[in-house]
């Protein structure tokens, strides 16, 4: 459960840039099977980034690498390249943050979508009756 919150207060802690990155990975990922930076770079852009010249990219995956939510290796075809993944603990932060999203929409989210241990204790995410 400590580790939970911690994990909680960490995607409330991220800058905009970086959850996004790190949607950017995840949705790399699910379209190419050995993503390199510029997939990413797209997907960022895609989301609506403008700014991914490298003096704010590469920094940015670095950080996210170093605090333990992605993986960095040498791309297995391309010396010049690399790809990257997300971590265990990336995707929980991933899946913590589509849920904050919910509920700050006001969106159901069936039970069995949902991280064992919820965002705000005590706070149900389905269920609810509607207005």
């Amino acid at each position: 459960m400590k580790q939970s919150r911690s994990v909680n207060q960490t995607a409330a802690d991220l800058t905009s840039y970086k959850r996004d990155l790190l949607l950017a990975v995840y949705r790399a990922n699910q379209a190419t099977e050995t993503p390199v930076g510029a997939d990413v770079k797209r997907e960022l852009e895609a989301l609506g980034q403008t700014n991914t010249a490298g003096g704010q990219f590469y920094p940015r995956l670095n950080e996210l690498v170093e605090r333990g939510f992605l993986t960095k290796s040498d791309h297995p075809d391309d010396a010049r390249g690399f790809t990257c993944d997300l971590t265990g603990e990336g995707k929980t932060v991933l899946t913590q943050l589509f849920v904050r999203n919910a509920i700050s929409l006001d969106i159901d989210v069936p039970e069995s979508d949902l991280p064992a241990d919820p965002p705000r204790p005590g706070r149900r995410l389905c269920g609810r009756p509607r207005g």
